[in-house]
């Protein structure tokens, strides 16, 4: 069974989050999203994978393996976390140019720029960010 593309991934997203009215229930989503993400090694807590911008301490790691780059990342903030899990879900395992091509739409359509503080769009902005330039430097040493 092949996995689904990054944009049914996407969409997927939007369908969950359209099962909620408002946004205290999307955060408890997002926060128990952010709680059930895998435990992030203590030696990737670094300056070097530090999410810029993020008032809370985030980390995003990237790596690629066999054509397709991995992420795991943590934050000490539960929603941010809960971000994070909507990153990973929709870009961990994937290839480089895969990354690249597809921007995080779906963030727009499920309205999480308009209902998270400016310091969070800064961090989310942050982690989008590094998604991408592992995937480029990625892609630059294929």
């Amino acid at each position: 069974m092949s996995e689904p593309d990054i944009k049914a991934v996407q969409e997927e997203i939007v369908e969950d989050f359209s099962m909620f009215d408002d946004w205290m229930d999307r955060y408890r989503f997002l926060i128990d999203l952010g709680r059930a993400l895998p435990a992030y090694p203590d030696e990737l807590r670094t300056d070097a994978w530090r999410v810029k911008g993020c008032i809370n301490r985030a980390w995003l790691h990237g790596e690629a393996r066999d054509g397709r780059v991995y992420y795991q990342a943590s934050s000490e903030s539960e929603i941010v976390a809960g971000l994070i899990a909507l990153l990973l879900k929709v870009y961990s395992g994937r290839k480089p140019q895969e990354i690249i091509d597809n921007p995080p739409d779906f963030l727009q359509r499920i309205g999480v720029w308009e209902n998270i503080t400016s310091n969070r769009i800064n961090g989310l902005n942050g982690m989008i960010a590094l998604i991408q330039s592992v995937a480029k430097a990625e892609l630059k040493a294929a």
